[in-house]
């Protein structure tokens, strides 16, 4: 085997550059800069196939300039993997409840705290928007994607 085989590509590898001193997080194409949030003695998660299917379809999407959408029936670990991966690139991850009384104003409050500390945001009960909130957090989403 090499260090061009998919097996090993498809992991969740740690690099030391000497030339800067950082801490990169590579998986396929995509490296990721190691933010270093101290996040304590965090509980882990049970790594599945499901698991790292999911860390690589988001690291992908991070890696093109997107973000990530895990979908799935209730209780299978998607706000969990995100949390996960979160930790394992050192970034803070929050999780919002969506519910009916977020409107575009608050959602627009939660991204700028987002933007300004760096954090990465997961929310759950995304679907439960109403369309026209679903409109306006999408133009939201979009100028930041933006800047």
């Amino acid at each position: 085997t090499s260090t061009s085989h998919w097996m090993w590509q498809k992991q969740l590898r740690y690099y030391l550059r000497p030339d800067d001193g950082n801490c990169h997080v590579k998986m396929c194409g995509s490296d990721f800069n190691y933010s270093y949030e101290y996040h304590g003695n965090a509980a882990k998660l049970v790594h599945t196939p499901l698991t790292d299917k999911c860390y690589l379809v988001l690291t992908q999407g991070m890696h093109l300039g997107y973000g990530g959408n895990p979908y799935g029936p209730a209780g299978t670990g998607k706000t969990e993997s995100v949390k996960a991966l979160g930790n394992c690139l050192g970034r803070q991850t929050l999780v919002f409840n969506c519910d009916e009384a977020i409107d575009f104003r608050s959602m627009a409050r939660i991204f700028r705290g987002l933007v300004k500390s760096g954090a990465w945001g997961c929310f759950d009960e995304f679907n439960r928007l109403k369309e026209d909130q679903l409109s306006a957090v999408s133009q939201q989403i979009q100028s930041i994607q933006a800047a």
